[in-house]
């Protein structure tokens, strides 16, 4: 069943044959337009310039039909639209002309109306998926332009298909200069290599999809860090036929991430060198955090709570207790007994609340050993404070 928006264009000088094609075309549930020459066409197809396609005579008063097929051809406008041409001319090199000039097909008069109306048919479906694709193409194309990303495809033989504007950027070059080309047209020696070694357990090993950090130097000098993602592109028989290759520009966060590892690796050796045991807690009393010196004394205890601490009931009671005033925002000093087997010495106690955005989040701990010749000085000092 044809389309009810599916138009014809009949161009010829003969009304009897004009006349005829638009009748039977009609039937076939065609909308039909007919023009007597290349002028009445041209002005048709201005004011109907999506035409599905044209029927055209070659012998004609003034210009014939294959000046209207070369102009039609040439125009981006029209180029796409399928043209038939129906002529009493049947030699071999009348032909061969339409066909270099870009005609889809040849019917030589007297022609069949069922064959006509079987190659009007084929080459108006070609059409309509020829469009469908390239309508498909033109969303590709804008998706890949709008990406917030790198991305770049190739074919079996990683000769690349299409980039993105990022690609350019990155690369110094315009889509047309990279197109076709591989990456040792592009890239220097180490990262072509490391392409390549990323892309054969694509190709060779059939790997689903990679990811990888690449260190990449752009045209302009800067080293950018970029998280590539690859994955396979098969054809309708599962065979690899090529490859999708997306990357996301992570420079500032490496740089973050590395400024924030020194100094996470600056505050554990900080909190592991201190002469104290350093622990915390979050609001569930479990641990979050155990210093060397506090794993020493009592063991790995994070996702422990404190009812998990090898001691008696009373430690853990006061421990609990001075957790709870920390959480409260409040701040708290103890002095504790010395501990067994550590004679001559006690144990100065801190407990301090963690705060976030001003939210309490947890507790912090810090337990510092007293030699015995300050245990009397700091008893004298908290009963001269009144505490």
């Amino acid at each position: 069943m044809v389309a009810s928006d599916t138009r014809l264009l009949v161009v010829d000088d003969d009304p009897g044959i004009r006349d005829y094609l638009t009748n039977r075309l009609s039937m076939e549930g065609y909308t039909v337009h007919d023009a007597e020459d290349v002028d009445k066409a041209l002005n048709v197809l201005h004011d109907t310039p999506d035409m599905d396609l044209i029927l055209l005579d070659v012998i004609m008063p003034g210009q014939s039909g294959f000046d209207l097929l070369r102009m039609l051809k040439a125009d981006p406008q029209y180029s796409h639209i399928p043209i038939i041409m129906v002529t009493a001319l049947g030699l071999v090199q009348d032909k061969e002309l339409a066909f270099r000039l870009g005609a889809g097909d040849y019917l030589t008069k007297p022609f069949d109306t069922r064959e006509m109306l079987a190659r009007i048919k084929t080459h108006i479906s070609l059409k309509q998926k020829t469009d469908e694709i390239t309508l498909s193409n033109q969303i590709l194309t804008t998706m890949l332009a709008t990406v917030p990303g790198i991305v770049y495809m190739k074919d079996a033989e990683r000769k690349f298909l299409h980039v993105n504007q990022l690609f350019e950027e990155i690369s110094g070059k315009k889509a047309a200069e990279i197109t076709g080309r591989s990456d040792n047209d592009l890239f220097n020696q180490n990262l072509a290599e490391s392409f390549s070694r990323y892309e054969d357990l694509i190709f060779k090993h059939g790997i689903p999809h990679l990811e990888n950090l690449e260190e990449i130097k752009t045209a302009s000098g800067d080293t950018r860090s970029i998280f590539f993602r690859r994955q396979p592109v098969k054809d309708s028989k599962g065979v690899i036929s090529g490859l999708v290759g997306v990357g996301i520009d992570l420079t500032e966060q490496v740089i973050l991430r590395n400024i924030l590892s020194d100094r996470e690796a600056f505050l554990s050796t900080l909190v592991n060198t201190f002469p104290a045991r350093i622990w915390a807690i979050n609001t569930d009393n479990l641990f979050t955090q155990q210093n060397s010196a506090h794993i020493e004394r009592w063991g790995n205890l994070i996702g422990k709570c404190i009812d998990d601490i090898p001691t008696d009931e009373g430690v853990k009671e006061d421990w609990k207790n001075r957790c709870k005033t920390a959480l409260t925002g409040k701040k708290s000093l103890s002095l504790l007994p010395e501990e067994p087997g550590a004679k001559g010495s006690a144990f100065l106690s801190w407990t301090l609340p963690i705060s976030q955005n001003d939210d309490i989040i947890g507790v912090l701990g810090i337990t510092m050993e007293i030699p015995d010749g300050m245990i009397h000085e700091i008893v004298v000092l908290e009963k001269d404070r009144g505490e």
